[in-house]
This record gives C-alpha cells, structure tokens and sequence, in this order.
C-alpha cells in the first residue's frame, strides 16, 4: 500500500520526499492566492474609485473599469505574486522565469506540430464542454450563467478587450502559469507538474465554460514547455487562440446570436459582415482542429519518442506525485476556494 513513508524511502537517496513535494504545491497555491486576491480586489478597488468620477449606469463606466481591472490583476497580481514567493527559501532555489524566454530545443517542425495539436485539443475539448453544458441545462431546465467577453459597439469597450484578451492575458498568464508555477513544481516531476499547473490553468477562470478548455490548453501547453525548454511555443498557442476569440467577441456584443443560428434572414442581413467573420472564424477553428488531430494520430503511430519526457525522480510514479501535490494544505484550501467561485459564477442572476 502507497503511504507518505513509501515516497520518503524511495526518493531519499534522490533528496526528494513528499514533504518537498508539498512545499512546492503550497508555494504554486500561494502564488495563486495573491494573484486571485489582487484579481477580486483589483476590480472592487477599481469599480469603487471610477464610480466616483464615471456615472455607474453609463456603458463608459462598464469598459474602463473592465480595462483598468485587467490592467491591476496582471499588472500589480503577477509580479506580487511571483515577488513575494521568490522571497521564501524555495521560491529563492527556482530557475530564473526570463531564462524560458529562449530558443527552442525541438526543431521549428516539432514545435509547429505541437501548436497545431494543442490548439486542436483546446477547441475541440470547447465544443465537447459546450455541447455538454447545453445538454445539461436543457435536461435540467436550469439556465447557468456564464461571463460574457463580448465588446460593446464602443471604442473604448472594444480596445480593452483587444488589450486585456489578446495581449495582456497570453503575456502574463503564460509568465504566471508555465513560467512560475511549471517551473517550481517540474522539480520534483515532469507529467503531475504539466497536468497539476493544468488544472489550475482551467480553475483559476472560474467560468464554467472556461475550465474544461483551458485545463486542456494549459496541460498540452506545460508539455512542450517541458520538452522544449521554452516558453515560447505556449505562448503562441495563447496568442492564437485568445486573438480568434478577441477578434470575434467585436463583432457579437450587439447581435441576437440565437436568432442568427436559427437563420433569422433578418439579422442575418442586418449583421451581414459581422456574420461573414464569424462563419469565417468557425471554418478556421475546424480546419485547426481537424489538421491538429491528424498530428496527433501520426504523433501516436510514428514518433511515439515526441511524448517522452526526461523523468525527475524517477523511482516515484508521476500519478503518486499528483496525488501529493494535491493534498498539500494550501492546495486543498484553493481547490475549494476556486470551485466555490466556480459555483457562484454559474448561479442564475
């Protein structure tokens, strides 16, 4: 039977046990805490000195306060974040986050094989998630809420998504996330980092919608974080992905989307170029997804090699390492803290 002594024997001659483990689980969570914290209180700091100035009503309010939000949690939460637990004994041990920021070791091939396969996975687990949902809240008859990205037919609303959607978010989500906290946990593993800093990927969104998708995207993206030794190929698929849902969020803000997919003719033609873009949009992600999934058959049948992953601490399997770095305290605390935000999120106004 696995027990907490089994993992300290087996790795002791590999300076390795489930205490480390657990620190360094701890560390990601604390990490994640200041981050969340200066999320939720950036935006209530935010709402309550614009509403001194800006008419609370009035859709100027809605988009600086949006932008400004955005601008503190990545801005303020990040580097706090990452500052803060730099500060403790074994955030002082970890690799320099700029050090990823470097060319990388697979061939250009690889690396365009492995976006394409991330983005698949990503879309496809979207539509999977969506179809599920839509499901659900028809057999339930309960209509969950979700956040709504969409741009106002404003300026300004549309310059703070593109801002806060396709810029900031990839930047320095990836700096958090595949920077900080994949390169702490991968110390002590290499598939429970990618998979643990994955999940917390999607749950950090606490959306609904979001976490199947982004759990997907961040444990896919951790991978070739680990086999190329940069930060740069994730940060392409972020890019990508978040600039096809930016561009798109412009143009459905102002347009009754379930008349448009019930073939209203009379939307249609009122929102005839918005619809072209959207049409436009969805052949492109099905031609990424089914393009991705092709890679990733020939991946499996032919260069089975692409999916190995240098082992850390080996005498200890990767799925015991997940199960500790999900039972270290903070961890647990955050677990729940996220899935309780998750709730509330989805709770019908």
């Amino acid at each position: 039977m696995y027990t907490e002594n089994t993992i300290a024997e087996n790795t002791e001659s590999s300076a390795y046990s489930s205490k480390t483990m657990r620190k360094s689980s701890n560390g990601n969570s604390m990490m994640l805490f200041i981050f969340l914290i200066c999320m939720i209180g950036g935006s209530y700091l935010v709402r309550l000195v614009m509403g001194q100035f800006i008419d609370k009503d009035s859709q100027l309010y809605d988009s600086a306060t949006f932008l400004a939000g955005m601008m503190f949690q990545y801005f303020v939460g990040v580097p706090l974040a990452i500052f803060i637990y730099k500060k403790t004994p074994s955030g002082r041990t970890t690799e320099k986050i700029g050090s990823l920021f470097r060319k990388p070791e697979q061939s250009l091939w690889w690396v365009l094989k492995w976006v394409l396969i991330t983005i698949a996975f990503t879309y496809g687990t979207s539509i999977a998630s969506t179809l599920f949902f839509n499901l659900l809240q028809s057999l339930t008859g309960i209509e969950l809420n979700q956040t709504d990205f969409s741009a106002d037919d404003t300026f300004l609303s549309k310059f703070a998504n593109i801002v806060s959607i396709t810029l900031l978010a990839p930047i320095f989500e990836e700096i958090l996330m595949r920077g900080a906290l994949l390169g702490n946990a991968k110390r002590y593993g290499t598939w429970s980092a990618a998979i643990s800093t994955g999940i917390f990927f999607g749950l950090l969104h606490a959306n609904y919608p979001q976490i199947p998708f982004a759990a997907v995207m961040g444990i896919f993206s951790a991978f070739m974080v680990l086999k190329t030794k940069s930060i740069i190929p994730s940060l392409i698929v972020h890019f990508t992905i978040n600039t096809i849902g930016g561009i798109t969020s412009l143009f459905i803000g102002n347009i009754d989307l379930e008349e448009m997919q019930n073939g209203n003719i009379d939307v249609i033609m009122d929102n005839l170029g918005a619809f072209i873009i959207l049409m436009c949009a969805g052949f492109l992600v099905m031609g990424l997804i089914a393009a991705g999934l092709i890679l990733f058959i020939l991946e499996i049948v032919m260069h089975k090699e692409s999916f190995h992953i240098d082992p850390v601490c080996p005498e200890v399997s990767e799925k015991k390492k997940l199960a500790v770095y999900f039972t270290a305290p903070v961890t647990i605390l955050l677990t729940i803290v996220l899935l309780a935000l998750t709730v509330i999120n989805a709770m019908p106004a």
